[in-house]
């Protein structure tokens, strides 16, 4: 994300995914929904819209891949810490878990 440069770094598609993934990913993850099932097909369809194009998807893999990854995140905690401001709780396991059902339904 930092080597990217860009200043924000989601993409867009009509969607604030963070608080999507938060509520339903992070919930089929605390209920132990595999991401490989039929239940979490149609959570995914409450986080990701079917009609997204295959470069579209490939793109949003990519993005994921990034978000997906707990050194981003602890940078992030690390950075409110110097700021002052306490820290979002984890979403990098609820984003991993939208990434893994993202591969086996898509």
């Amino acid at each position: 994300m930092v080597l990217s440069g860009e200043e924000n770094n989601r993409l867009e598609y009509g969607l604030d995914l963070r608080p999507l993934v938060l509520e339903h990913g992070g919930a089929a993850l605390s209920r132990g929904i595999a991401p490989e099932s039929a239940e979490a097909s149609l959570i995914l369809k409450r986080i990701i819209p079917d009609d997204l194009t295959a470069e579209e998807t490939a793109a949003l893999i990519t993005w994921l891949d990034m978000v997906a990854e707990p050194r981003v995140e602890r940078y992030w905690q690390l950075l409110h810490l110097l700021k002052g401001q306490k820290p979002s709780p984890p979403a990098v396991p609820a984003f991993e878990w939208l990434l893994a059902a993202l591969r086996a339904h898509r």
